[in-house]
């Protein structure tokens, strides 16, 4: 599935350079994401240097910001994205001659414009107009709703399956900032061994467990048991032997058989792997 980069979340509204590269983060990971797919591409304006970072500084002025490793990250980074095509208004599929308009404003020739002509997605930078939300554009008597994309998680909340993108990478997306890691999560015990019901079962299980307002009342969930892992001996231990074998391990449950285990490390809980016939767990 392809993206649009939309120029138009970059309005000045940053107070400091500072403050844009801390946000960038979210957008990195978006790309990183979308050039997962086998054929993602993101187009952008040919001149999206242009936009205004803060309301005096623009994106092809932080050349000549002071050198730190993180300006230095983002610009191999950007430089990735802005000098590779495809360049959207090279190319247009709107009619520049026909008005489109978001919250009374005229957004012909723009992104959002383009967005709703095409059926794409915005990937939008960190502005309260754009992030994370649905955009209603009207063109004449059509009405198109765009999705603008800020955080990896919104992203794979609502094109998961356009992408393509396998499950542990979704849910490692889908949790990214919140107390659930699913970045070691191992393949052979994870995600893509459920069925479809089964891993809504676990989304709506991990999507609880995040919510939960502290580690407290997670031991106090009694849908999701959250207890320590005892295997009754170490013949029995399924992580004897591995990485993970001197550390402790807890488990909770995602249904009546199938469970979830990995280890807390200070405020995040690292998921390692996923069971579905509770056999493990039954001998710890």
């Amino acid at each position: 599935m392809n993206f649009i980069l939309n120029e138009r979340s970059l309005h000045g509204q940053f107070e400091s350079v500072e403050d844009f590269l801390k946000s960038l983060s979210a957008n990195l990971k978006c790309f990183g994401l979308v050039r997962q797919q086998a054929e993602g591409k993101i187009r952008k304006l040919a001149d999206f240097y242009k936009c205004q970072v803060t309301s005096d500084i623009t994106l092809g002025e932080l050349k000549q910001y002071p050198r730190t490793d993180e300006l230095l990250r983002m610009r191999i980074a950007f430089d990735k994205e802005m000098k590779t095509e495809p360049y959207w208004d090279l190319a247009p599929v709107h009619n520049y001659g026909i008005q489109y308009w978001m919250n009374g404003e005229d957004v012909s020739a723009t992104a959002l414009a383009e967005a709703a002509a095409r059926e794409e997605g915005l990937l939008s930078f960190d502005s309260k107009i754009y992030k994370d939300q649905k955009l209603t554009i009207q063109q004449n008597e059509t009405i198109h709703e765009v999705i603008s994309v800020y955080h990896p998680r919104y992203l794979v909340e609502c094109f998961e399956k356009q992408m393509g993108l396998g499950r542990n990478i979704c849910l490692k997306a889908r949790y990214d900032g919140t107390r659930l890691d699913c970045s070691v999560l191992e393949e052979s015990y994870g995600a893509d061994i459920l069925e479809k019901e089964e891993y809504r079962q676990l989304l709506g299980t991990l999507d609880k467990f995040v919510r939960h307002d502290s580690w407290e009342t997670i031991d106090l969930d009694d849908g999701l048991e959250y207890k320590k892992y005892t295997p009754a001996s170490e013949e029995e231990d399924w992580f004897r032997g591995g990485e993970y074998g001197d550390l402790t391990i807890m488990k909770f449950r995602f249904s009546g058989k199938m469970r979830c285990f990995g280890y807390r490390k200070g405020e995040r809980f690292r998921l390692l792997r996923i069971e579905r016939d509770h056999k493990k767990s039954n001998k710890g």
